[in-house]
């Protein structure tokens, strides 16, 4: 078959998420997420009697309640749907010689099926990869880079290979997360905080360089001065965590309820995820809103990802001419 000549393909990687709204892809997605040395660095020996003795059989149950509280009525999760469409607003900014697609690291769709599909179809000069995860961590944007060299240490030809880590800092990102707040504002009113809640992850991966945490402190500096604030207006906490391990805090839930009593409203913004998903659709919008009112405020409002804004596509089409 005679491959189309292209120069570049770029590639948009996320997470992932559950192929269906079903227990059995849930454990699938489980599986391939938490068996990543990246994402759980025990000894494999300890780790799968839990992850599979109880994790796999007990949790997927569990998450698929909450699932069913986000999943899109066209069968698709929050997370896969804004993936594609993001690779789509940004193929519209991009020359007709460059491919853009998307992936994710695990679940469907994988990496290694995207780059195998459309390697099939053309030839590429030059790969551009694009983790969508703002603020670099070796959790979440190095798996994507050991992913794409697993790929390509078992072929024959590899293209230039270019990764953009983070883009934490870039000026059109942040000003997309303070046109989102404003907007926010100017429908709903402004509450007496904001608070932007990340991801959190394990210390140990900080004390061994891991850059996350300055990163996202970085992305609240930055805001702050786009939106004229002070640090005290504007609040930072780390969400999700997992395990028995000490993770990054302080955590968004113990913030909550402090806040709780003192102020009547707080917004809350998750700058570490372009994508609305299961950590902000349900945790944030439902668990910490119900959590704060429980404990005494009266209005907690979440203000959504970057998610299909076209604007997303301009900021990355830049990042790539850039880099």
């Amino acid at each position: 078959m005679n491959k189309k000549h292209k120069k570049q393909l770029v590639l948009l990687v996320n997470l992932g998420s559950p192929a269906q709204l079903s227990v059995a892809a849930i454990r699938i997605f489980l599986r391939d997420f938490l068996s990543d040395k990246r994402v759980v660095g025990l000894p494999r020996w300890l780790w799968y009697p839990i992850l599979y003795g109880i994790i796999l059989p007990i949790r997927a149950k569990k998450l698929l309640h909450k699932y069913k509280l986000i999943w899109r009525d066209d069968g698709l999760s929050p997370l896969s749907y804004y993936t594609k469409c993001q690779a789509e607003k940004l193929a519209v900014c991009c020359d007709e010689n460059t491919v853009v697609d998307y992936a994710f690291c695990y679940g469907d769709n994988t990496i290694k099926e995207r780059l195998m599909h459309l390697e099939a179809q053309y030839h590429f000069d030059s790969l551009v990869v694009i983790p969508l995860y703002p603020q670099y961590s070796s959790s979440t944007s190095a798996v994507v880079f050991d992913q794409v060299a697993n790929y390509y240490s078992r072929r024959y030809y590899i293209p230039s290979i270019s990764y953009i880590t983070s883009f934490a800092d870039h000026a059109a990102y942040i000003q997309l997360l303070a046109n989102s707040v404003r907007h926010h504002w100017d429908v709903n009113g402004r509450a007496d905080k904001l608070l932007l809640s990340f991801h959190s992850i394990p210390v140990a991966l900080v004390d061994n360089g891991d850059t996350y945490v300055a990163e996202c402190e970085l992305t609240r500096e930055l805001l702050c001065k786009s939106l004229g604030l002070t640090p005290s207006d504007v609040l930072i906490a780390y969400q999700s965590k997992f395990g028995r391990a000490k993770w990054v805090e302080p955590a968004t839930d113990d913030v909550i309820k402090q806040l709780a009593k003192s102020t009547s409203s707080i917004d809350v913004i998750c700058p570490g995820f372009v994508s609305d998903c299961l950590e902000t659709l349900e945790e944030v919008a439902i668990q910490y809103h119900d959590l704060y009112i429980s404990h005494g405020g009266q209005k907690l409002c979440y203000i959504p990802c970057i998610n299909d804004n076209p604007a997303f596509g301009s900021m990355l089409n830049e990042i790539i001419k850039q880099n």
